[in-house]
C-alpha cells in the first residue's frame, strides 16, 4: 500500500511540476465541459424518454457506454501515441503482481479518468434515467477500456513470447472474456445486480489476461536504423525511413488512420451508409491531421541534426522552409494514397469535399507545424516506448481546431470561401515566426541539445 500510495502522489506531482497555472486551467476546463456533456446526455435521456428520439431509453443508455468505451481507447492512440509508462524498473525486487497492481491503480490517477470519473457521477445526480447500477456499469465499462489499451500497447512495444505458458494463459482468459460478452454485452445497460456480477466476473477474465500478457512480454522492441546507400534514393526518402522512431510512428499513425478508414468502408459496404454522415467528428482521420499530431508539430525534435545543418551551412528562413518540408513528403504522399484510394472505392458522393479539404488541410497544417516546431518544441527522448510528449498538446489542439473550420462546407457550399482565409492567416503568422526565428534558435538549441 506504501508502494501504491507514493507512486500515486508522484504521479501526480508530475502533472504540475511544469507549466502549473496552465495545467490547472486544462482541469478546470475539462470539469465545465464534463458538467456540460453531463447535461447534454441528461436532456438527450429526457427526449428519449419523452419520444422526442427515434430510440429509446436503454438504447440511449448503450451508446453512451459505447462512446465512453470508444473514447477511453482511443486517448491513447489520437491525436498522438501515448505510450505505456513502466512506473517500476523490472530490475527492481518487486514481485510481478505487486508491480501489476501499483501501475494500474497510478495509470487510473490522471487527470483524465478524474474528468470523466465526475462526469459519470454529475449524470448520475442529474438524470433519473441514470441509476447508480448504470454509474457501476460505466464505471466497469471504463475499466475494460483502460486494459484494452494497456493490452494494445504491450503488443505495440513490447516482445512477445508467444510459445510460453503465460500467452497461452493470456489467450484462454481472453477467450472467456469474449464467450461472456458475446452473451452478455458490457456496453447493453443493465437491468439487475445480477447482470452487474456477470459483468465483474468478465472484467476479472479480462484482467487476468492484461496480466498474463504482461509476464509474456520479456523486453522492449528494439530500435534499429538500417541505411541505404542508394543515390537513387531521394533525401525525403531517406529521413523517412532512417529515422526509426518518426518512422514508428508515422507508420502506427497511419495505420490508425486506414483502421478507422477501413470501418467506415465495411459499414458502407454492409449496409449502404457511411459512418462519417452519423458522427462528424469522424471526418478528422480522413484529413492527414495524424502525420502533424505524432509527428511534423515538432519536426525540428525529431530531425533536429537536420535544423543543426541547416543552421551551421545558411540561418537563411528560406532555407528551414524547404528543410521542413523534406520529411513531410514521404509521410504526406502515402497519407494522400490512403485518402485517394478510399475516395475512389468507397466515398464518391464526398469526393470533390474530400479532395479540396484534404489540399487545403496540407496548406494550413504545414505552417501550423513549422510554427510549432520553432515556438514550442519538444525534446525527443528516450525511444517510442517513453512516456515524455512527442509534439506539443497546445498546437494538437490548435491543429484539430484549425482541421474543423475546414468541415464547414458540410452544411453550406458557400462556407469554401472559409478556406482561403484559414490558409491566408496561417501563412501570414509563419512568415511572422520565420522572420522572428534569430529570437527562436536559443530556445531551440537549449530544447533540443540540452543535456539532463
Amino acid at each position: 500500500m506504501d508502494l501504491i500510495l507514493y507512486s500515486c502522489k508522484a504521479r501526480l506531482n508530475s502533472y504540475f511540476r511544469h507549466k502549473k497555472m496552465q495545467r490547472v486551467l486544462l482541469l478546470a476546463l475539462g470539469i465545465v465541459l464534463s458538467a456540460f456533456y453531463a447535461w447534454l446526455i441528461t436532456f438527450l435521456l429526457q427526449q428519449a424518454r419523452e419520444g422526442g428520439l427515434n430510440m429509446d431509453v436503454s438504447q440511449m443508455l448503450g451508446y453512451t457506454n459505447l462512446l465512453l468505451l470508444s473514447f477511453t481507447i482511443l486517448r491513447g492512440f489520437f491525436p498522438a501515441y501515448i505510450p505505456k509508462a513502466d512506473f517500476i524498473n523490472r530490475i527492481y525486487p518487486i514481485k510481478p503482481l505487486k508491480r501489476f497492481w501499483t501501475e494500474l491503480i497510478v495509470e487510473l490517477v490522471s487527470p483524465f479518468y478524474f474528468v470523466l470519473l465526475n462526469f459519470l457521477l454529475l449524470l448520475c445526480m442529474m438524470s433519473p434515467d441514470y441509476t447508480v447500477l448504470h454509474l457501476a456499469q460505466s464505471f466497469l465499462v471504463f475499466l475494460t477500456a483502460h486494459i484494452t489499451r494497456r493490452s494494445l500497447q504491450v503488443f505495440i512495444e513490447r516482445r512477445i513470447n508467444w510459445r510460453g505458458s503465460a500467452f497461452w494463459g493470456a489467450v484462454i482468459m481472453v477467450g472467456a472474456f469474449i464467450a461472456l460478452e458475446a452473451r452478455a454485452p458490457m456496453f447493453e445497460p443493465v437491468t439487475s445486480v445480477m447482470m452487474l456480477v456477470v459483468h465483474l466476473a468478465s472484467l476479472a477474465c479480462f484482467l487476468v489476461a492484461n496480466y498474463l500478457l504482461e509476464q509474456a512480454a520479456y523486453e522492449p522492441k528494439r530500435r534499429t536504423v538500417n541505411y541505404s546507400n542508394d543515390a537513387r534514393r531521394s533525401l525525403g526518402w531517406r529521413l523517412f525511413k532512417n529515422h526509426k522512431m518518426a518512422k514508428q510512428l508515422l507508420l502506427f499513425g497511419l495505420g490508425f488512420k486506414v483502421l478507422m478508414l477501413g470501418i467506415d468502408a465495411t459499414v458502407y459496404s454492409a449496409k449502404g451508409i457511411h459512418m462519417l454522415d452519423k458522427n462528424v467528428s469522424l471526418w478528422l482521420f480522413v484529413g492527414p491531421l495524424v502525420i502533424y499530431t505524432y509527428v511534423f508539430n515538432n519536426v525540428w525534435g525529431f530531425y533536429k541534426n537536420l535544423w543543426l545543418t541547416t543552421e551551421r551551412a545558411t540561418g537563411n528562413y528560406k532555407e528551414f522552409l524547404k528543410a521542413s518540408l523534406l520529411p513531410l513528403r514521404m509521410p504526406i504522399l502515402i497519407d494522400a494514397a490512403i485518402v485517394v484510394l478510399y475516395v475512389a472505392f468507397f466515398n464518391h458522393e464526398q469526393a470533390t469535399f474530400i479532395l479540396l479539404m484534404y489540399s487545403a488541410a496540407v496548406l494550413v497544417l504545414t505552417p501550423i507545424g513549422i510554427i510549432a516546431s520553432f515556438t514550442s518544441p519538444k525534446m525527443v527522448k528516450g525511444g517510442i516506448l517513453s512516456f515524455s510528449a512527442k509534439t506539443s498538446y497546445l498546437y494538437s489542439f490548435i491543429s484539430i481546431l484549425l482541421l474543423g473550420l475546414l468541415f464547414l462546407p458540410l452544411l453550406h457550399p458557400m462556407l469554401y470561401m472559409v478556406y482561403p482565409v484559414v490558409i491566408a492567416l496561417t501563412v501570414f503568422a509563419m512568415v511572422a515566426v520565420l522572420q522572428e526565428y534569430k529570437q527562436y534558435k536559443y530556445k531551440l538549441f537549449e530544447t533540443l541539445y540540452k543535456t539532463e
